[in-house]
């Protein structure tokens, strides 16, 4: 292969050209193997020894492939050749640096590979060429006979531990797919040894055969009291017939899945979910059933208080837009007014931004006896803060509000009596507004709406009366329900003029006190509500 080191070394190759006769007879009579036949990738840089190389090996059963320098022999070895026969003496690297490199690869460090040199001819290269992951080396000039025992030598080595490798990876699979159905099968036997959901079997009759430690803990009874028993014992909501006709279906259908109501054996009632599936022979023939159950009470009240929050989280959209209304036009209207200037003397101005002022102030604490009552209606409760008041006073800055967000119509305040009390002034205020804004919705325009504060038998009195068409008795059954007056009247927009209703009751029995509705066509409509003076007085502050 390469040239020796100096003089005549250097004329030195693993072959003479052209063969002897002699040699050439040896080799075309050496045998082929069977195919497929071994490819061996020759690097060489010397283009007739590479030539000679091949055609030596050709005639040997090889096939071949050739490179010329180490860059090409690492792109050729990625064609996967049975064996790699490498020149030491390379152009661009050493042989023996192409085979760490190869050997450092996991994608070719399997490829054996025999270096052979005319000039690396010492026991120290040869050393270096072994350690550095070479399987033969050879120095040349070589017999062709030689190079070809050694190729099938180590082509044979490698196959055999190539084999070896494959039954042990064999074994190791073989071992650990064993080890892992071993370890399945005893975690289904702690499964099934831990499981809480209840496991039922019974006959084709439904008389139960076995009875799990879930199924006891579900239902209270032992294995003993249960087995030989009917499922009628836990499930008396199913007659015989009825249950009879399910174990049918199950059969034609191939399994059952529901919800059921059962019974403990202290009587409680429990709501199960139960998926029951018939049990076989090997002959493919029904013996029994087998149900496995679980205890879903707590999950279907999740379900119930789920939708319930659902309902009021729709609920609260519409209590927005109706209770922020009323303030949210009179600063409008404030301001507007405030922006025509002619005429208008600073007094006049300052009024206009206190009102500004008050209802932003307003607004700002709707926002937040929001937040308060939706946590009432979570089971939280309506958290009051009574203070002293005047309710004649409180009625009359509501009056004032809600007439100036509403400059066409009538409003009448009518005061009498004592109106000390001890209330929260804020919680009233947002009653009184909402009463007002529902009579001004359901009246006529040119009709006026009455205000009426005054005290009677010891308790404070809040009246509001309007004119129009009267409410019907069945409505005014559920007119303090969330979304019922004015849903087929009404547009989208409006249609949360109902909870202002809702909310008005809550915070009137957050009081402590009631609120009553009178509605004819004679008389029209009147919201009169009724409050004790002193709620600190009248119990805990909360509904």
């Amino acid at each position: 292969m390469d040239g020796g080191r100096g003089g005549t070394q250097e004329q030195r190759c693993c072959m003479r050209a052209p063969a002897p006769p002699g040699l050439a007879r040896r080799m075309e009579k050496t045998p082929s193997p069977p195919p497929p036949s071994p490819v061996v990738l020759i690097v060489e840089d010397d283009e007739a020894k590479r030539y000679m190389l091949a055609r030596m090996l050709e005639l040997a059963g090889f096939r071949t492939r050739e490179a010329a320098n180490a860059s090409e022999a690492f792109t050729l070895v990625r064609e996967g050749p049975d064996v790699l026969l490498l020149d030491v003496r390379l152009p661009d690297l050493t042989g023996f640096e192409v085979s760490r490199r190869l050997k450092a690869d996991p994608a070719t460090a399997s490829i054996p590979i025999i270096q052979m040199s005319a000039s690396f001819t010492t026991t120290q290269d040869k050393t270096q060429g072994l350690l550095g992951g070479a399987d033969g080396y050879l120095v040349a000039p070589v017999e062709p006979e030689e190079l070809v025992a050694t190729l099938r030598t180590v082509l044979r080595t490698h196959e055999v531990a190539r084999e070896r490798a494959q039954l042990l990876e064999s074994e190791r699979t073989a071992r650990a797919a064993l080890e892992a159905a071993n370890a399945q099968l005893r975690t289904q036997v702690d499964i099934l040894a831990n499981v809480q959901d209840s496991i039922i079997v019974t006959d084709l009759s439904g008389r139960i055969t076995y009875w799990n430690v879930g199924a006891m803990q579900l239902f209270g009874y032992s294995a003993e009291e249960m087995v030989g028993q009917s499922l009628a014992a836990i499930y008396p909501s199913q007659s015989p017939q009825e249950l009879e006709k399910g174990l049918a279906r199950i059969i034609t259908q191939g399994e059952r899945s529901g919800e059921w109501l059962g019974r403990r054996k202290d009587g409680s009632e429990v709501w199960i979910n139960i998926r029951t599936v018939p049990m076989r022979s090997a002959q493919g023939e029904p013996t029994g059933f087998i149900g496995v159950s679980r205890d879903i009470t707590e999950l279907r009240n999740l379900r119930a208080d789920a939708l319930h929050r659902a309902e009021l989280a729709q609920q609260l959209i519409g209590i927005v837009s109706h209770d922020l209304r009323n303030p949210l036009t009179a600063i409008t209207l404030a301001a507007e007014s405030g922006l025509r200037k002619e005429g208008r003397d600073e007094a006049a101005q300052v009024r206009l931004l206190t009102r500004i002022r008050s209802s932003a102030e307003r607004m700002t604490r709707m926002v937040r006896d929001l937040l308060d009552f939706t946590q009432a209606s979570m089971g939280g409760g309506i958290v009051l803060n009574p203070q002293p008041i005047d309710l004649h006073e409180l009625a009359r800055q509501v009056v004032e509000e809600v007439q100036f967000a509403h400059p066409g119509r009538t409003l009448r305040l009518e005061c009498t009596g004592d109106s000390e009390g001890t209330l929260d002034a804020d919680r009233i205020a947002q009653v009184l507004t909402n009463l007002l804004t529902n009579a001004l919705q359901y009246s006529p325009p040119d009709t006026p709406v009455t205000v009426s504060s005054t005290s009677e038998a010891g308790m404070l009195q809040l009246r509001v009366h309007n004119l129009g068409d009267p409410i019907s008795p069945e409505d005014q059954q559920h007119i303090f329900e969330p979304l019922q007056r004015g849903a087929a009247e009404m547009d989208s927009a409006q249609r949360s003029i109902g909870l202002g209703l809702f909310i008005v009751n809550h915070l009137v029995r957050a009081h402590h006190g009631h609120i009553q509705v009178r509605s004819s066509r004679e008389e029209g409509t009147t919201f009169q509500v009724h409050l004790p003076r002193d709620a600190r007085a009248a119990g805990s502050s909360k509904a």
